[in-house]
């Protein structure tokens, strides 16, 4: 290319990228304002608008959509949460929102120039997995996988959310829930159907089987076989319900010992 025309096309480039940003920008202030005009809760915030433009335009730079934000302050303003709890509760919000956006981004979700980070959806459910304490690199890893396959997206997002699940009733570590959510991906069932493994655990639970047995014995070794939850549940119910050990009987309580038949205690005779 010459340099004559690059010389023309790098500065309109700028331009386009600046007037972008400074559109998103406004957009963003105006989100905040119309919510202050439209929803007759907020004056119980005018005392924090101030604190809360800032936090906006610290989304803003972290490229979360102002709708996330917003649905937050409507939802706390419905619960009369006091301002102070209010812009807290969004800073938190902010910072684990971009860590979501973060993961989305390198996990090749991420949109591009004209449409950066992802849809308001996909923030939102990662949000929720980070918040349940699914690490990171789980969820990176996982969203990873779904990357560029028909339909892997919504399966990478739905294995999440099924570890997330799953985690909440069973101490199953990182490297099985990469195993089971990855597998979950490869597997063909309907991602509506991959929430179901914490109730396949709970009932394994019920029966007495053991952490291990259900984790890599009955879901892992069933996924890796090609076999879904109704097979998970067979092996669940042809396994002979674990009896639980009968308490210790109690000793028997010694008996107070009785006089003679017939017999009276006397004290004893004093000089």
């Amino acid at each position: 290319m010459p340099d004559t025309v690059r010389a023309r096309i790098v500065p309109v480039f700028v331009l386009c990228f600046l007037m972008l940003a400074a559109g998103a920008a406004a957009s963003r202030g105006d989100e905040l304002a119309e919510w202050y005009r439209s929803d007759p809760r907020a004056a119980t915030y005018v005392g924090a608008r101030d604190e809360l433009s800032r936090i906006f335009s610290q989304a803003g730079q972290q490229h979360i959509p102002a709708a996330l934000l917003t649905d937050r302050l409507r939802e706390g303003a419905a619960k009369r949460v006091p301002a102070d709890r209010m812009t807290g509760a969004l800073r938190a919000d902010v910072e684990v929102l971009s860590r979501a956006s973060r993961i989305v981004s390198r996990a090749g979700l991420g949109g591009n120039l004209l449409s950066p980070g992802a849809s308001d959806e996909e923030l939102r459910e990662v949000g929720i997995y980070l918040r349940a304490g699914l690490p990171d690199r789980l969820i990176s890893e996982l969203l990873s996988g779904g990357s560029g396959v028909r339909g892997g997206r919504e399966s990478a997002l739905a294995a999440c959310g099924a570890i997330m699940d799953l985690r909440a009733v069973a101490p199953v570590e990182d490297a099985d829930s990469l195993q089971i959510g990855r597998l979950l991906i490869a597997s063909g069932m309907q991602p509506s159907g991959y929430s179901s493994l914490a109730l396949v655990y709970g009932l394994g639970m019920s029966r007495g089987m053991s952490r291990d047995n259900l984790v890599h014995d009955v879901i892992i070794n069933t996924l890796s076989m090609g076999g879904g939850v109704a097979i998970m549940n067979q092996k669940i119910r042809s396994t002979p319900i674990a009896q639980p050990l009968s308490p210790p009987k109690p000793a028997p309580r010694a008996r107070p010992s009785r006089p003679p038949s017939g017999g009276h205690l006397h004290p004893p005779h004093q000089n």
